[in-house]
């Protein structure tokens, strides 16, 4: 028999999220899955195989995990979500949401995460999981602008503000138990 098969589809900006989306393919291969990976900042030009610039692999489940930037999830995820709610409405949907926001307890569900709830009001989307994963916050990378606008929000939020601050909030620990979700998922089909 023929292990579950999935695309991972991901949008990072800082290289975060890409290496979440490989730790969580790492788990879903561990757990029995074939996992086929995607890159949406390398979009190759579309074609008749191709989702708005995404390579469909057969009819398994959809994972896409994104970063939020500027309090949106990355243009390259958002416009694949639009592309799946009308074009594959009826294959099965992981949403994944990388933000800093879901730090804090509560904050990572689909009701719980503000990010997660509004891409998927926006969206139109089903998803049959979705969930927010923590990111990683790094001051000394962001240019001055950036640096500024999260320090305000985490200044609000009760995070840390100081300029040198690198802190990995990604719950790494618990990415084998959202990787069996998943493939629970996946398996149902």
């Amino acid at each position: 028999m023929t292990p579950p098969a999935l695309d991972l589809f991901y949008a990072s900006h800082f290289g975060h999220t890409e290496k979440i989306a490989h730790a969580l393919a790492e788990h879903l291969a561990t757990a029995g899955l074939t996992v086929r990976t995607e890159n949406l900042a390398r979009e190759p030009r579309p074609t008749p195989t191709h989702l708005h610039g995404a390579r469909l692999h057969g009819p398994g489940v959809c994972v896409l995990l994104a970063a939020v930037r500027y309090g949106r999830h990355l243009p390259p995820a958002r416009r694949l979500l639009a592309a799946l709610v009308r074009e594959a409405p009826t294959r099965p949907l992981v949403l994944l949401s990388v933000n800093l926001t879901a730090r804090k307890p509560g904050k990572r569900s689909a009701t719980g995460s503000p990010y997660l709830r509004k891409w998927i009001r926006r969206s139109g989307a089903r998803p049959v999981l979705a969930e927010a994963i923590a990111g990683k916050l790094e001051y000394p990378r962001y240019n001055a602008f950036d640096r500024t606008a999260i320090r305000f929000i985490m200044a609000l939020t009760g995070g840390p503000t100081g300029v040198g601050t690198v802190c990995d909030y990604t719950p790494w620990p618990e990415l084998p138990a959202l990787a069996a979700r998943i493939a629970a998922v996946a398996r149902r089909g």
